[in-house]
């Protein structure tokens, strides 16, 4: 079945373009939904159509998911190849037989069925394709939130709107960036071991920390010029 559909997108170039962002698309959003679950953020709720075109192009495994997809296709279409080509020559011995038993008679129709219709065929791919997908990508957020919480990911001061100082986390730790949607975005709190929801409006600008500036922690915000700050817009 797998040379058809590459015989058929060869023809069809658009529908492959489709077919591959589809796919990459569904990742990022399955992505998305197990990463920001473990922090108990309700991403889906919060995100809006733009946020689900773009939510695989912003995660490369969603790229590498994609690619290992046709190798698995690959391995399963082998294994039906080689079964397909066993009930056919079963479906001939039984053709042959003069007298069936009852269980012969029953197995014929089996496969005289199996052998004709192919749309469950068709239906183990795309199960294959979704099971393989959400598995790794949920092993894979998996990963990630655990390098959250251990500490490995960015670590960013927030200024809200009319605020002198940037917004506290707990025991004067910095905040964990976790990422962000059209008009929300996700910190992460490791000492206190939670999660917050910022509404991008009420922002007034993301540094990285330790910042780069003079001056001790929690002085007024750095120059508009100054280095990797983020101000989003209102």
């Amino acid at each position: 079945m797998l040379p058809h559909v590459f015989d058929t997108l060869r023809r069809e170039p658009a529908v492959a373009i489709t077919l591959a962002y589809l796919l990459v698309a569904m990742a990022g959003i399955f992505y998305n939904y197990w990463f920001y679950r473990a922090f108990g953020i309700p991403v889906l709720t919060l995100s809006q159509i733009s946020d689900f075109l773009v939510a695989g192009l912003q995660q490369p495994m969603a790229l590498v998911l994609v690619l290992s997809t046709f190798p698995a296709c690959w391995l399963m279409d082998l294994f039906n190849a080689r079964s397909r080509r066993k009930d056919m020559r079963n479906l001939q011995f039984l053709r042959s037989v003069a007298r069936l038993s009852a269980w012969q008679r029953l197995r014929l129709r089996f496969l005289e069925w199996r052998v004709a219709e192919m749309w469950y065929t068709q239906l183990g791919y795309l199960m294959v394709v979704v099971v393989y997908g959400w598995a790794f990508v949920g092993l894979y957020a998996g990963y990630r939130s655990d390098a959250i919480r251990r500490g490995e990911g960015p670590r960013v001061e927030v200024w809200m709107n009319g605020e002198e100082h940037p917004l506290a986390a707990g025991a004067g730790a910095s905040w964990t960036y976790l990422g962000a949607v059209a008009n929300y975005v996700f910190v992460y709190d490791r000492s206190a071991q939670r999660a917050m929801i910022l509404p991008v409006n009420a922002i007034a600008r993301l540094q990285p920390w330790p910042a780069p500036r003079d001056g001790a922690r929690g002085a007024a915000p750095a120059p508009a010029g100054s280095p990797a700050a983020v101000a989003p817009i209102p």
